[in-house]
């Protein structure tokens, strides 16, 4: 029997690690084929990035490899291939996944056999049979091949998506969790394929109709991750929500976890088109303690922007009441803007942010820059042509890991100038989101920039952007020193010779995005940066007796680790006053003594458990903010 082996290797967070979920679904789909089953060994996958010759040392007599690509592991897959070859000539090597296109040029590797294009489970099957009847491999759609000296590009048909067979019920990943001290975090396919095509996304790209699983095979996949205890279930649907039969699954999965406690988490991508739905599942979620929050995406909030990747939004008002909804049920959410994409500039930025914080979005904007996905529509020649798309290289590290200095590096091309997007715009895009995250969303400066939007008409951006012209001209200072850091970042990485992540020796060797970075090297001086900021702010402050209270509320109400409790002797009630914004009911302030308590007594006040469990595992929810308050 030919041996064959997967590698799929994913990084590592905290105590956990994905299931290669994409090559079980080859194999389990595979295998199902009496003449594959007879014919072939399945041996082991190899699902963490360990050192090649680790790797190799743990491979007997190999017939097949099949490599599952994406950013994060496309040059490790090289690097192993490339030994497979050298050690093993006859061994047939195949690569597919998102990270592989026609124009990649991986067939110019020589140790590269076969390539999948687009939907893996059927071109692999159909390989797979090909190299044990010795049928001609031309005939298989959606593939490139070697033959002798040539390199044959067969018919690229519509995509099929297979019908579905499970990599967990088929017993595939049981010794893993028998072996691995890790625990295992999984995925759950409930359909496959996606009714939108957003240019920067390489869903975008698949010309198929969604195709819905067997609901009976998704309630059983459900048991076993039960089962097996696996903690944090993730969905792989385009647009979960999108069906009614979405809800069925929520309550399936909170069920189980009623029963044995298991999946504890359950995240998703949601539906932009079916706000309700989306809505009630977060409701059930949250109240079973198994939300990790809602996204409620915009990519950008600008008309051209969107008619130039294809996408439309939901109306603000819509989106207004939606946020006032999911504060006032207590649901974390959070939302989404590119940066880089075509037609998008610096005031449409910024005029995009102003509206997400207007309609009460204060706990979680996330901001990307746009990365050019191999098998995206933005990547195509056309396409990229026509915006004058440039990009850099940078080192693709994925948050909250650990990065081995010896780990061969991965890379991400993004975009650093469009047709209306300069160089130096992009920077001044990116530290403005920095500021915007750092200091509003985690909640530094929160307080001041919400009083004066109401009481002062001042709009949410242009309060930050006083905050980094500030910084911009007193380098000495703890923002200033913020500023010239991100500059220099930003700098570097669209010169290709940088990274949009960072570590703080402080909070040990985990890989930190640049603006919980700057939140957690600003609170290593929590005291000087609050007694700095009262000269920031003071410009916007005649009551000096107001501003001194204000600085002092807003210091005691971020969670550090210095601080478990604060009680504060106020005559200005900015407890209701706050607590009626973030519920979207504006009531004026109050200008009564008042005495009130902010507890956070499970803050750990150990830098690096402080760092992961308020600013990695918190900051979707606001759980940064202190939410324990009470009146004396």
């Amino acid at each position: 029997m030919k041996n064959l082996y997967m590698v799929q290797p994913n990084s590592q967070y905290g105590n956990s690690i994905y299931f290669p979920y994409a090559a079980g679904s080859l194999v389990a789909y595979a295998f199902s084929d009496p003449a594959i089953k007879a014919a072939y060994s399945f041996q082991r996958f190899f699902y963490k990035k360990d050192p090649v010759s680790e790797v190799l040392r743990c491979i007997r007599k190999p017939d097949v490899v099949g490599f599952s690509c994406y950013v994060w592991n496309y040059e490790y897959n090289k690097a192993l291939a490339r030994e497979i070859k050298n050690r093993w000539p006859d061994c047939t090597v195949v690569f597919g996944g998102h990270q592989i296109n026609e124009q990649s040029g991986i067939m110019c590797l020589d140790y590269v056999d076969y390539v999948l294009l687009g939907e893996g489970e059927e071109s692999f099957r159909s390989v797979l049979l090909h190299l044990i009847e010795n049928a001609d491999a031309a005939d298989i759609p959606n593939i490139i091949f070697k033959s002798g000296q040539d390199t044959v590009r067969t018919e690229r048909t519509s995509v099929q998506i297979p019908d579905r067979v499970s990599p967990y019920l088929t017993g595939l990943f049981d010794d893993l969790i028998e072996s691995e001290p890790l625990a295992f975090s999984a995925i759950l396919e409930t359909n496959r394929g996606c009714p939108n095509r957003c240019a920067f996304c390489d869903w975008g790209n698949i010309k198929a109709r969604v195709k819905l699983y067997d609901a009976n095979l998704v309630k059983r996949e459900i048991d076993w991750m039960s089962d097996h205890k696996i903690e944090y279930c993730y969905s792989a649907d385009a647009n979960f929500g999108l069906f009614p039969r979405d809800l069925e699954f929520v309550d399936y999965i909170i069920e189980k976890n009623k029963q044995t406690g298991f999946p504890q988490k359950f995240q998703a991508t949601y539906s932009k088109n079916n706000p309700d739905t989306v809505f009630e599942i977060n409701k059930k979620l949250n109240a079973a303690g198994m939300s990790k929050g809602a996204t409620l995406s915009f990519q950008s909030m600008n008309e051209t922007v969107l008619e130039n990747i294809g996408r439309k939004n939901m109306p603000l008002s819509s989106f207004q009441k939606l946020m006032a909804m999911y504060n006032s049920e207590g649901i974390p959410s959070y939302s989404e803007l590119i940066i880089g994409m075509p037609g998008e500039t610096y005031a449409t930025l910024k005029q995009g942010i102003e509206e997400l914080l207007e309609c009460g979005q204060h706990m979680a904007i996330n901001f990307f820059n746009c990365e050019l996905l191999k098998n995206s529509i933005m990547n195509q020649a056309e396409y990229k042509s026509k915006y004058q798309i440039c990009t850099a290289r940078t080192l693709q590290h994925q948050y909250h890991v650990i990065v081995d200095p010896e780990m061969i590096p991965e890379y991400s091309d993004i975009i650093v100038s469009t047709t209306d997007m300069s160089v130096d715009m992009w920077i001044d895009c990116n530290i403005l989101s920095v500021f915007v995250r750092t200091f509003h969303n985690l909640g530094l400066l929160q307080c001041f920039a919400i009083y004066l939007y109401y009481e002062k008409k001042i709009a949410y951006t242009d309060f930050y952007e006083h905050i980094i012209r500030y910084a911009a001209n007193h380098p000495c200072t703890i923002i200033g020193e913020l500023y010239r850091w991100l500059k220099t970042k930003y700098k570097e990485v669209s010169e290709s010779r940088g990274s949009l992540t960072c570590t703080i020796r402080e909070y040990g060797d985990l890989i930190w995005p640049l603006e919980e970075g700057a939140f957690l090297k600003i609170i290593l001086r929590y005291d000087l940066f609050f007694e700095e900021i009262q000269k920031v702010v003071q410009p916007f402050f005649s009551d000096s007796f107001l501003l001194n209270e204000l600085i002092a509320y807003q210091k005691a109400v971020v969670k550090n680790p210095y601080t478990k409790q604060t009680v504060l002797s106020l005559n200005c009630d900015f407890y209701s006053y706050f607590k009626g914004i973030y519920s979207n009911q504006y009531f004026p302030l109050q200008r009564k003594p008042v005495t009130v308590c902010l507890r956070a007594l499970e803050v750990s006040s150990d830098l690096q458990t402080f760092a992961k469990e308020t600013i990695w595992y918190g900051r979707k929810g606001g759980k940064n903010i202190i939410s324990d308050i009470c009146y004396l």
